[in-house]
């Protein structure tokens, strides 16, 4: 997904910093970007967006190169996939919050004096599961539930930054699964590989998100008609829980 979006940027004539743990992937991102678009400028800084000094000297090493911090995109994220029951460790998950959640704060601390000076927008992609509640993923819903509590709360507070809240369903050929929180129980769910059709390839996806970031919207639901979603189940709770769950359980192994 970071792929896409950066690649998404640069075909807008953006200058961008790509950020995250892998300086290799980062460089293979770069090296495709520049071959496409031979004018982009990038900068690469080492990051792991769990670790606030390391988001510090990401921000500041961006804000010399450019001069500026006009869009900050918090994409990071660690999935789940297990009962919560199956967890033999609650440590694992904290592990998704601190990165989840405690990534999108430390994005936000150290960007937000910067957003400030250039009128810019913090952008976050969150998820469906932070509106409702989704089984086999209880810590990612609620590391999902804080981020868009947040956010919603920083647009209150930050008048002069534009703030976006992406709540998409799944996005197809991202390492969300194959990197997902597991249960280590005997008998522990299994998630496929593979998505299903109705998932939303990432290129697709990034064009969605830059033209609501542009347009300065305040949420993008991905299906649209997923903004229904939160108000449906308020009034018929039992109704989208289980078609919640009937949709989860058509992903799992026999």
């Amino acid at each position: 997904m970071g792929a896409a979006l950066a690649f998404e940027a640069a075909s807008r004539k953006a200058s961008i910093t790509l950020a995250a743990r892998r300086i290799k992937e980062l460089e293979d991102v770069a090296a495709r970007i520049l071959k496409d678009f031979p004018q982009t400028k990038i900068l690469i800084t080492k990051t792991d967006v769990a670790d606030k000094d390391s988001m510090k000297q990401s921000v500041e090493q961006s804000v010399a190169h450019f001069g500026s911090l006009d869009y900050f995109i918090a994409n990071a994220g660690r999935g789940m996939w297990s009962r919560f029951s199956d967890i033999n460790d609650p440590e694992c998950l904290k592990e998704v919050m601190d990165i989840n959640y405690g990534g999108v704060v430390n994005g936000a601390f150290y960007a937000m004096p910067h957003l400030r000076k250039s009128g810019g927008s913090f952008v976050v992609v969150s998820s469906i599961q932070g509106e409702i509640p989704v089984p086999y993923h209880s810590a990612y819903v609620a590391s999902k539930y804080a981020v868009n509590g947040f956010i919603e709360t920083l647009s209150m507070e930050e008048p002069q930054v534009h703030f976006l809240l992406a709540l998409p369903s799944w996005i197809s050929g991202t390492e969300l699964r194959a990197q997902a929180l597991v249960g280590q129980s005997e008998g522990a769910i299994v998630v496929k590989n593979s998505h299903g059709k109705s998932a939303i390839a990432p290129e697709t996806y990034a064009k969605l998100l830059l033209d609501a970031m542009e347009a300065k919207k305040k949420r993008l639901f991905t299906p649209r008609w997923f903004g229904m979603v939160p108000i449906l189940r308020a009034l018929f709770p039992k109704v989208v829980d289980s078609v919640t769950m009937t949709k989860v359980n058509t992903q799992l192994l026999d």
